[in-house]
């Protein structure tokens, strides 16, 4: 029952309430980004967005939890590895929430799945499409 009403608060195609109407219009089928200014202009807004936030977010945490300091150009190693380790699931979570904040939440749910599939193995890519799934509409881990 609880899957029902979630997947229906995810995909639903109208409705009366203010969230069923924010979720159709983020969910709803829209142009690629090459056919339109529009888009291009929305998905580079967040991708840039969602790269400084989550820069700035994992730096100073870095600093504060473990004490390593730095930059990718010039930083220890230890830094480099941690930084991208700790940055791309931040990155691609970030990335859902700006994304649908701007109204693209199909499109940018798609780029998130691509992110994570690069770095977890199938079987938990798997899971998460048992439990979560039905959340991201068009995904390719959705069998």
């Amino acid at each position: 029952m609880l899957r029902i009403a979630r997947r229906r608060v995810c995909t639903a195609g109208g409705g009366g309430s203010a969230s069923d109407r924010f979720w159709a219009w983020t969910t709803q089928q829209r142009p690629s980004w090459r056919e339109s200014p529009t888009e291009a202009a929305v998905a580079f807004c967040v991708f840039g967005v969602t790269g400084s936030t989550s820069v700035a977010l994992v730096r100073p945490a870095l600093k504060r939890t473990i004490g390593l300091e730095g930059s990718m150009r010039e930083g220890p190693w230890s830094y480099r590895i941690t930084s991208l380790v700790a940055v791309s699931p931040i990155y691609a979570t970030l990335l859902v929430s700006f994304g649908t904040v701007a109204g693209r939440h199909r499109y940018f749910a798609y780029m998130a799945n691509k992110i994570f599939g690069r770095f977890l193995p199938n079987f938990v890519m798997k899971r998460i499409s048992e439990t979560a799934g039905w959340c991201f509409p068009g995904s390719r881990i959705v069998k």
